[in-house]
């Protein structure tokens, strides 16, 4: 497949939340506009109408579902089998920022930034899995953020996309053997909420220039598609570039025994910068520790394993 405009989704029916504005809203555009049939989520009514009303002048089809994905994940669901019979795809896009130190922070609003990116995602997925399943093609893609590293003053945020990678990582496990294909998307894009995350000129000149939404959602639209076959990884798009992320370690350092007074005397080679080695799951974190210690192992745990416990 070599043009984009052959990349059609024969009247798949996909849900995408948040899609009343940024790039959930671009998600839905674009996957309607390559016949999928959308569920445009976001319990901003007027946002999701005017998302339904942007697919139906362009041809499309799309309903307006304005569910809370915390709250009310099943009913949304319900809302695509009501409308369309079935359920393809899933782009766990919604999600809300709110800004300051996390002992300062109300905690009720801590909590609901979190509980919107990371719980909103697990109870779309779970109620959305055994149409999934019965879909065939079915495909789960969540939206993480490279925020997960840290962000000052953003620590609901951080700490809900990266459990949200964490997530995502087990459930292209777990799913994979029912034909659901799953991956995790870290875009870079201005969006009303990036737009208001920098103060630096240049950097929003680049972003409103160079990071258009939509191309996150060209390679959001194409890893939902039924013959893509890449899938069970975290992606890191921005623009026209993507890249594959992982998490990584420094070679380990030995001591000669374990005390709080080796460690100390270790501290300097320890922090030391050393080469990265990818590890992808925790089977090839453990796997590293334990061949580390005892060589021996090498052989007792295959790379390709899912969990050491089996």
């Amino acid at each position: 497949m070599t043009k984009q405009e052959n990349l059609h989704f024969g009247g798949r029916v996909a849900i995408v939340t948040g899609a009343g504005s940024g790039m959930g809203r671009e998600h839905a555009l674009m996957l309607a506009s390559r016949g999928a049939r959308v569920v445009a989520n976001d319990i901003s009514t007027d946002g999701a109408k005017h998302t339904v009303e942007s697919i139906h002048e362009a041809g499309g089809t799309a309903v307006v579902d304005t569910h809370d994905i915390v709250t009310h994940a099943p009913e949304l669901v319900q809302t695509a089998i009501d409308s369309f019979g079935r359920l393809d795809i899933v782009i766990n896009n919604a999600g809300i920022a709110r800004f300051g130190r996390m002992w300062e922070m109300d905690k009720d609003q801590w909590w609901q930034v979190f509980d919107t990116h990371l719980r909103g995602t697990f109870e779309v997925a779970r109620h959305a899995m055994p149409h999934l399943i019965a879909s065939g093609t079915g495909r789960l893609i969540n939206i993480s953020s490279s925020a997960m590293l840290g962000v000052p003053m953003a620590s609901p945020y951080s700490a809900a996309k990266a459990a949200i990678w964490g997530l995502g990582n087990s459930l292209a496990m777990e799913a994979r053997e029912f034909g659901v294909q799953v991956s995790t998307v870290q875009p870079s894009a201005w969006t009303p909420m990036t737009e208001a995350a920098f103060d630096n000129p240049a950097v929003l000149k680049v972003l409103r220039e160079q990071l258009p939404p939509r191309a996150v959602s060209a390679f959001v639209t194409w890893l939902a598609h039924q013959d893509t076959t890449v899938y069970g990884e975290c992606f890191q798009v921005s623009g026209v570039s993507a890249g594959r992320t992982t998490f990584a370690a420094m070679e380990r350092i030995r001591i000669d025994e374990a005390t709080p007074e080796a460690w100390a005397a270790n501290a300097e080679n320890l922090m030391r910068d050393r080469a990265l080695t990818p590890l992808r799951n925790t089977n090839e974190s453990f796997r590293a520790e334990l061949v580390f210690l005892d060589p021996s192992m090498e052989s007792e745990i295959p790379l390709d394993a899912s969990s050491v416990t089996k």
